[in-house]
């Protein structure tokens, strides 16, 4: 009877050190993270056009995708806009400003843990293509964000670009204390970028990017 409780007492030890060494796998690393996505333009604002093609399509079709990719790690998502609207309602008469208003409002106001402004670029030259990060200096962390977004953007997709300061008239990005970036996902102007984020693989391997990046930010 002896040797049975130490022969137990040997494997249960032998249980414990298996266990000990065995890495955790954090299946949800942005739980209990607050996103707030931003899908530029809406309703009478198209945004950038090309030919019959407008931008706001293009922010809410991505933004979707994004969101689903974020709550896959057990982030909680919301977004500004989930249709076809901008943000100017009531004071509609004053459109733009309106819009910007509601949007920093809103993200201000909801204490979250980090928001994405979600924007297609726009040029003339349509050769210039890919994803791009930009950041305001009102929040320190801005920047940080931005670093780390374009260095996985440039790795992944195999870029040359820097990520940017935004210039301080942009009204918008000036007045949001709330960690975050503007994200200039692709350009309009550029056939390929356009091919792409049509295609839902496309979207969820920019999406997982994205999230890929948040995750490196909050570790």
């Amino acid at each position: 009877m002896k040797k049975r409780y130490v022969l137990f007492f040997l494997f249960l030890i032998c249980l414990i050190s298996v266990a000990a060494k065995k890495t955790v796998i954090n299946n949800f690393p942005l739980f209990g993270k607050f996103i707030i996505l931003d899908p530029g333009h809406g309703g009478l604002d198209p945004g950038s056009v090309y030919k019959n093609e407008y931008e706001k399509d293009y922010n809410l079709n991505f933004s979707l995708s994004l969101k689903k990719n974020l709550e896959k790690y057990g982030a909680t998502v919301i977004m500004t806009r989930e249709g076809d609207y901008d943000l100017s309602s009531p004071n509609t008469a004053y459109r733009k400003r309106s819009d910007f208003d509601n949007r920093i409002k809103l993200i201000e106001s909801s204490k979250a843990d980090l928001y994405l402004s979600l924007h297609m670029n726009s040029l003339n030259n349509s050769t210039y293509f890919g994803s791009q990060s930009f950041y305001s200096n009102v929040n320190k962390n801005n920047k940080l964000l931005a670093e780390i977004l374009q260095n996985n953007f440039n790795k992944f997709f195999n870029y040359d670009k820097d990520y940017k300061l935004i210039d301080n008239s942009k009204y918008m990005y000036k007045n949001i204390n709330t960690v975050g970036v503007l994200i200039e996902y692709g350009f309009i102007t550029n056939y390929k970028d356009r091919k792409n984020l049509k295609n839902e693989t496309y979207r969820l391997e920019l999406s997982e990017v994205i999230s890929q990046s948040i995750i490196e930010y909050f570790t």
